[in-house]
């Protein structure tokens, strides 16, 4: 019966086998009967986490409700979901948790109605709802849940398996699983665009009124290649629960499942279960559908001995942050500074919307990324060309990709100049200014009065890329990189433009492609045979293209460009097409 904010609800809880065996199921092989899987239904009273005077926060309940809206609509396409459903997981539990890392490395469909409680992410198929009080790790189960997904590859590989939602510089297996303070949170959504969650909703349980020593037991999950734990959980009368009712399709609710972060007032096991709502178990209420994602949070830990640590804020496509992704990467391969340990490097990929929030206005005033934060002293350094600077000063010995002579650094200073203040800088931060490089892809349809610009910008924008590239082919020593024979800041800098220039240019404005090197007409033969030599040298710069490759791609197939095709189309009175 309902009463105000609370409900009487039965959930099922368990106990240890009398006879000792193994409480647990066999999952995706057959049972060979030694293990049980016994219920003991009792009645609980539900409350209403929406009525609380404070809501429930992640650190101290365990449990939070955020709304957090998704751009995925297809759900049955499991690599869709990988590629921009676990980015924006990971941007919610960041924000959430204060995790400086999260890898994203799971999820489940769920649905009522379905009898198997286990469906492969990659299968596009749902599973039912567990109807079962447990958690989904126990203190042992999870760093050893962790070392599973890290064996047998790097950390760098693990991390950027899902689309480069995150990853390490350099990392270190074993002090990832051994030496790191992490958690596995998960993150409940109803994937139902029309209807609010009525039948078989979640619960969560304050982890504050669990005694886990005494209530707590393990349950196993026998899968073919390995054996999983969590915690089932025997009745108490003291357990507070809580649901969250008619959660929309907007709402994130998370959840942590473990934290090795042992402090008095911190969550660390949250219990959970769906439920039959008296309420609704017998209305014509659609059918839940949900999806469940898994993550691991990771948080920096002070080191009285490791006082150089530091966050990069990166995004996957912008070229002024990649030249600094390709320095870290440069770095770590270089002979030249073997005997140098750089500072371990943190990269945290964001998104448009993580670059509007006050969280991060705090570490970059102008809301723009590249930023580099110290993390003893939460120093920040931001503007690309001021970040590479300084990580070649401090960390390259000023020898890395610097040329040795006055003359060269002087080239090499005036090509980043030149492409900073001509191509990558609107040199104001006020509305409607924009970059030249922006004439590829601003327009005010898909981007705003803010950053869009009128044709005749456009056109002026486009005559100003024209006008550098041909400067810059010009410049060209071909000896094959920028400035000379050696890699230098140059060579970071223009690449990752010139990828924007590649994809664009032709696309968009029907430019030959100026990048050919094979192409014997080509307008800025010395610039492709540049471009295409540093393909071949190195797998950073090949990488670095494809990233940004992808998001152009995407957001062609989204539509970005058609706005501007159309301007084209309609001011045939300006020039568009060079040369």
């Amino acid at each position: 019966a309902a009463r105000g904010d609370r409900l009487r609800v039965v959930l099922n809880y368990q106990t240890p086998d009398p006879e000792g065996r193994q409480m647990g199921r066999y999952i995706n092989q057959e049972d060979r009967g030694d293990v049980v899987d016994v219920v003991d239904a009792r009645e609980v009273t539900m409350r209403d986490a929406r009525s609380l005077a404070t809501a429930p926060r992640l650190d101290t309940e365990g449990f939070e409700c955020r709304t957090w809206p998704s751009r995925v609509t297809d759900w049955s396409d499991p690599a869709r979901v990988r590629r921009r459903y676990y980015q924006e997981m990971s941007s919610l539990v960041r924000a959430a948790s204060g995790a400086s890392l999260v890898y994203v490395f799971d999820h489940t469909i769920r649905e009522t109605g379905v009898s198997s409680l286990n469906a492969a992410a990659d299968s596009g198929e749902a599973a039912g709802a567990v109807s079962r009080v447990h958690c989904d790790y126990t203190a042992d189960g999870a760093p050893r849940r962790l070392a599973q997904l890290v064996e047998g590859q790097t950390a760098q590989a693990l991390y950027d398996e899902h689309g480069g939602i995150v990853d390490l510089v350099a990392p270190d297996k074993d002090v990832l699983v051994n030496e790191s303070d992490f958690a596995f949170i998960n993150v409940w959504r109803s994937i139902d665009t029309e209807n609010p969650v009525e039948r078989s909703p979640l619960a969560v349980l304050d982890e504050r009124t669990v005694d886990l020593e005494r209530d707590a037991f393990t349950y196993e999950l026998r899968f073919p290649d390995r054996t999983g734990e969590n915690y089932s959980l025997r009745f108490s009368p003291h357990h507070a629960w809580y649901t969250f009712p008619k959660m929309t399709h907007d709402e994130c609710l998370l959840f942590k499942c473990y934290d090795r972060r042992v402090a008095a007032d911190r969550a660390r096991f949250v219990f959970h279960t769906a439920f039959d709502d008296p309420t609704t178990v017998d209305s014509d209420a659609p059918p839940r559908r949900s999806i469940e994602v898994r993550t691991i949070a990771f948080f920096p830990r002070a080191k009285a001995d490791a006082k150089e640590e530091y966050t990069f804020f990166d995004m996957k496509h912008s070229n002024n942050a990649a030249r600094i992704r390709l320095w870290l990467q440069l770095r770590e391969a270089s002979d030249k500074l073997k005997a140098r340990v750089p500072a371990p490097v943190t990269r945290v990929v964001l998104t448009y919307p993580d670059l509007q929030t006050d969280e991060y206005a705090r570490i970059n005033p102008l809301r723009k990324v590249p930023a580099l934060v110290h993390r003893t002293d939460q120093s920040v350094i931001f503007e690309s060309d001021v970040v590479l600077t300084y990580l070649e000063d401090k960390f390259g010995d000023r020898a890395l990709f610097t040329p040795a002579t006055p003359e060269d650094r002087q080239r090499v200073d005036l090509m980043v100049r030149c492409h900073d203040l001509y191509v990558a800088s609107p040199n104001c931060t006020a509305d409607g200014f924009s970059h030249s490089q922006g004439a590829m892809y601003l327009s005010h349809a898909w981007h705003g009065d803010k950053r869009g610009m009128d044709a005749d910008t456009r056109a002026a924008k486009l005559r100003e890329l024209w006008h550098q590239v041909t400067w810059l082919d010009q410049y060209l020593t071909g000896r094959p990189f920028l400035a000379g024979p050696d890699l230098t800041l140059a060579d970071l800098t223009w690449f990752p433009t010139c990828v924007f220039m590649e994809y664009m240019l032709p696309r968009v404005f029907g430019w030959p492609q100026i990048l050919d090197a094979d192409d014997a007409h080509s307008p800025t033969p010395r610039l492709a045979k540049w471009y295409n030599h540093c393909l071949a040298v190195d797998p950073a710069f090949v990488q670095c293209r494809a990233d940004i490759m992808e998001y152009w791609t995407e957001m062609d197939e989204k539509g970005q460009f058609e706005p501007i095709v159309a301007e084209i189309q309609q001011r045939s009175d300006l020039k568009w097409l060079y040369p």
